[in-house]
């Protein structure tokens, strides 16, 4: 994750094993902000929205609005989510890195979207064969935090 702050104690080339795994065009002194984090956690809530998708040109006969059917991005991207989520987790449990606390708390929808796309069989498949036992603790309290808010319609 872009988020990361590099340790202030860290020695020059512990600072350059994590300055490599950044982007270049990133400052490893100022991360992506909290704004950018909140933006990113926008993005991926946005994939679950049901929308209508618009057509534009002559290759596709005019239809009304009632014959199209909303979907979400959520589906197609479902495959990908996990290895969002095991970034997450990575940078997480980096021990030359930090995330604080106000980033995480941004990306948390986000997050949560994310593991409302992976499910729990990708989760449990992601839990043998993707993360050590570091990221098996935090994936398994972030897994917590999104059952907590999940919406359980009961009726």
């Amino acid at each position: 994750m872009l988020s990361r702050k590099i340790r202030p104690q860290l020695g020059a080339k512990q600072s350059k094993i994590v300055t490599d795994t950044f982007p270049s065009w990133l400052s490893a002194s100022q991360p992506l902000s909290t704004d950018e984090a909140r933006a990113f956690a926008r993005l991926l809530t946005s994939l679950t929205t049901k929308t209508v998708p618009r057509t534009y040109g002559y290759a596709h006969p005019p239809t009304s609005t009632e014959s199209q059917k909303a979907e979400s991005l959520a589906k197609p991207f479902a495959k990908h989510a996990s290895y969002v989520l095991v970034a997450y987790v990575d940078a997480f449990n980096d021990p030359l890195c930090i995330i604080n606390a106000e980033t995480r708390r941004d990306l948390e929808p986000g997050l949560f979207a994310l593991c409302e796309m992976v499910g729990e069989h990708s989760r449990d498949a992601l839990m043998v064969s993707a993360l050590d036992s570091g990221g098996k603790t935090i994936l398994k309290s972030l897994w917590k935090e999104y059952e907590k808010q999940r919406y359980v319609g009961k009726g």
